[in-house]
């Protein structure tokens, strides 16, 4: 065959593995600038694996950060341009923690010593295979690594399938108790603030009883994809309870989580639940809970300490048309420990108390 001919045949098998992925075979990804070793991985791997090739490392961290599904990486140590190292280096810095463990094999040549060896395993790589590698040899690390791979993200499913709640989306109780007790163990390390800010939303039950099976699906997602977005990146929601979500804020105050209210509570339209646009009878209200320091105690009874709370009304009026309580409600709050639902009306009892308090004043200087 001319070798025009046979560098158009290796292009379009190379084209071909790219674009017709085969969930029923396991996904492997083989990188070499080289279309002479890119055909003999084809013909050694072609029919047993969903072969992915690529000609250079750009192009196999494209592939990588595009595709979910391939199970191990072989990549060439030496190539015109990024070099294996390289590409493992990115491979084991991703964020994306199933990318940072897949299985990288890196292909060797003679001119590569023991020294080069030990620098790739300090890097994270693998395994290693020499050039010219054996057909058996090639085959029995990808089935070997490719069934590594397919465990682990057996395992990694189950893991997260265990800290979701279904209906949601967002983390489950479980998960919030875990998060809680590893986040107030490192707010106490750094001493830093952390804020647990639940979103109640009584009613909601009774509500969603109502709307039918399917409704009340849809309306579920709804709200953990909404509250999902309004969080920050350092954030994290929960469905702590059926009726309940849960904000774990880190290096947050108490007065930082009034101010983010508003941010975690859209109106009932964009969460959802208004399929007919009919009023809904649902209450939202927000407990703000400081988490104690570490010192032993179950995290499961401090979570409950918090949702077991009297919600403070999202919205509380202020200004001049707010419904200020007098001085007798004011001391009952204090009594029963609602302090935060106060605060928003100290300007206003201040004014209030001016003159009783020049009047003590005058008392005193008499």
């Amino acid at each position: 065959m001319p070798i025009a001919g046979l560098a158009r045949k290796l292009h379009i098998q190379d084209m071909n593995a790219m674009t017709r992925p085969d969930p029923s075979r396991p996904r492997i990804l083989f990188v070499d600038d080289s279309r002479l070793m890119r055909a003999c991985a084809t013909r050694i791997l072609g029919d047993d694996f969903d072969l992915v090739l690529a000609e250079s490392a750009e192009q196999a961290w494209e592939l990588l950060q595009g595709d979910s599904q391939i199970e191990a990486l072989f990549s060439d140590l030496h190539m015109t341009g990024k070099s294996g190292f390289d590409l493992l280096e990115q491979v084991r810095s991703a964020q994306r923690s199933q990318l940072a463990d897949l299985p990288v094999v890196l292909i060797t040549g003679e001119e590569d010593g023991e020294k080069r060896r030990k620098h790739a395993l300090a890097l994270g790589a693998t395994d290693f295979i020499s050039k010219p590698f054996k057909a058996s040899e090639l085959m029995a690390r990808a089935r070997a690594y490719a069934q590594t791979s397919q465990s682990s993200r057996r395992l990694r499913l189950l893991e997260e399938a265990h800290h979701v709640d279904p209906a949601t989306g967002l983390g489950n109780r479980r998960y919030c108790e875990e998060r809680l007790l590893q986040a107030m163990s490192f707010a106490h390390r750094h001493g830093q603030a952390l804020v647990l800010m639940h979103l109640r939303l009584d009613g909601l039950g009774a509500l969603l009883d109502d709307l039918g099976e399917t409704l009340a699906a849809r309306a579920l997602q709804r709200i953990g994809e909404t509250l999902a977005r309004r969080v920050r990146r350092e954030d994290t929601v929960f469905r702590s309870e059926d009726e309940t979500f849960s904000f774990l804020l880190p290096a947050t105050d108490a007065e930082g989580a009034r101010k983010l209210q508003q941010r975690f509570l859209p109106d009932l339209e964009d969460l959802g639940l208004c399929p007919h646009n009919e009023s809904l009878a649902v209450e939202a209200g927000f407990i703000i809970q400081t988490p104690p320091k570490p010192n032993g105690r179950d995290v499961s009874d401090i979570l409950d300490e918090g949702l077991s709370g009297r919600a403070t009304p999202v919205a509380e009026p202020v200004g001049e048309d707010a419904q200020v309580p007098d001085i007798e409600q004011v001391l009952r709050m204090i009594e029963r420990g609602e302090q935060e639902r106060i605060r928003s009306f100290l300007p206003t009892l201040e004014r209030r108390l001016e003159p009783l308090l020049a009047l003590i004043g005058e008392g005193g200087r008499s």
